[in-house]
């Protein structure tokens, strides 16, 4: 599962990013260095040496990567955009990789048979039909659907939902605004993302650092939760999240402004912590993180809380990060073949089970890896289908059964279609993302 990387490190790695050039010591040509920009901790431990590994076997030759980390798409953006640098590899949210496509700054992914390698084999296409461009896809967008553009300057890494990681233990919801529940699931269920609007919970709480998944649950509480004022009953998630139009950018600001007394705080990765360690009882959080709170980081910090993760029955986002080579990429067969290796199916898992997210690489070895780590023989009460994952004509049985006990973990990993189908990807937001920054500053004002 995803590993905890503290705020200190993140500030150091980001100032240095911001301020200091790549230096590289020796004479080692540019052929032999592969430049990875990604997510903080979001890959595997040792799959870097083995991609080298990888390399020298397929190639006969020696590369080194060398690693970077950024906590934000516009800080990478800035540092492609702006600074040129010459990242090989660097892996956006999908709203970014529109916007890169859109704006040149990507390019396209080459059949890597031309580089005449002996026995290299091309796991690229290991995707999930969820994944890929075509009429069952989640991340097809308008410019996509007939030229299939964001598979050709991509392949998805990992991808996840947004939702709300509570504690079961938490009373405060005796004290709703919103009437009388049995417990806090049926409080959460019952109300979604209005919770985070709830005084019963003031300073008990958190949303994210990041105007994007703040805006998530702002803009669909304000226009599909039956509790605001705004409710619009014809709004769809796809319509609600990318909501820029300054008549509805108010109406979510508003709501936003109110909500803003009764946060403790926003956090980049410290949420999940906190919420174990019973600081608060709610945080607007990723999938991915979500499992990760459930289970390993509980280990790691020796105390555990009973927690769920919760996608609101109004809806919310999917989103997913991929693969891509920048505009100024210095050694595109290096990076061609580190997306190759990432498709790989035994790295895709071993990836997946490190980090806490959904792979994008949906083949027998992911559907052994649920197999073997999440699935029951004994247990029948908890079951959900992966076809949409894995493909109707997969060869396999896609209903896995889980123990109540794993259940909230495994859903928050592998959603049911029925929570797949309420939620919607956010696109770029294009000529209003100045509108919307100033939505943002004005909201941490």
């Amino acid at each position: 599962m995803k590993r905890k990387i503290t705020v200190v490190a993140i500030l150091l790695v980001l100032a240095m990013a911001l301020v200091l050039p790549i230096v590289f010591t020796g004479c080692q040509n540019r052929s032999e260095i592969l430049k990875v920009y990604n997510w903080s901790e979001y890959i595997g431990e040792d799959v870097i040496e083995e991609f080298e590994a990888y390399y020298k076997e397929v190639t006969g030759k020696n590369i080194t990567v060398k690693y970077d980390m950024f906590d934000e798409n516009e800080l990478m953006y800035t540092q492609i955009k702006t600074a040129k640098a010459d990242y090989d590899v660097i892996c956006p949210s999908d709203y970014m990789i529109e916007k890169m496509i859109k704006e040149g700054l990507l390019i396209k992914l080459e059949d890597i048979s031309q580089y005449g390698y002996e026995g290299l084999e091309d796991y690229r296409n290991n995707m999930s039909p969820l994944v890929m461009s075509g009429e069952n896809s989640l991340f097809t967008y308008d410019y996509d659907e007939e030229t299939g553009l964001y598979n050709q300057y991509s392949r998805t890494y990992m991808w996840g939902t947004m939702g709300i990681l509570y504690a079961n233990d938490s009373t405060a919801y005796k004290n709703s605004k919103y009437g009388t529940y049995s417990s806090m699931k049926e409080y959460v269920e019952a109300n979604g993302w209005s919770v985070f609007w709830d005084e019963a919970y003031k300073n008990k709480f958190m949303l994210k650092n990041s105007m994007r998944d703040t805006y998530v649950s702002a803009s669909i509480y304000t226009l599909l939760n039956e509790r605001s004022d705004y409710f619009n009953a014809s709004m769809t998630p796809a319509k609600a999240l990318n909501a820029t139009d300054s008549a509805t950018v108010k109406k979510i600001e508003e709501m936003m402004l109110k909500q803003k007394g009764l946060i403790k705080g926003l956090e980049n990765d410290e949420g999940k912590e906190q919420i174990i360690q019973g600081e608060i009882d709610m945080v607007l959080q990723w999938a991915g993180d979500a499992v990760y709170a459930m289970t390993g980081l509980q280990e790691e910090l020796g105390k555990s809380r009973d927690l769920t993760y919760f996608v609101p029955q109004e809806g919310s986002n999917i989103f997913s990060d991929g693969w891509c080579i920048p505009k100024y990429s210095g050694n595109h067969e290096a990076a061609n073949l580190w997306i190759n290796f990432m498709c790989k199916p035994e790295i895709a898992v071993k990836n997946m089970d490190y980090i806490g997210y959904t792979s994008g690489v949906a083949t027998k070895a992911t559907y052994d890896y649920i197999m073997e780590n999440w699935a029951s023989e004994e247990v029948t009460d908890y079951a959900i289908d992966l076809s949409y994952y894995f493909g109707e004509d997969c060869g396999f049985d896609t209903t896995i059964y889980v123990a109540e006990e794993d259940y909230a973990a495994f859903e928050a990993q592998f959603p049911t279609k029925s929570i797949i189908d309420r939620c919607a990807v956010m696109l770029d937001f294009g000529d209003a993302t100045n509108t919307m920054n100033a939505l943002w500053r004005n909201f941490k004002a």
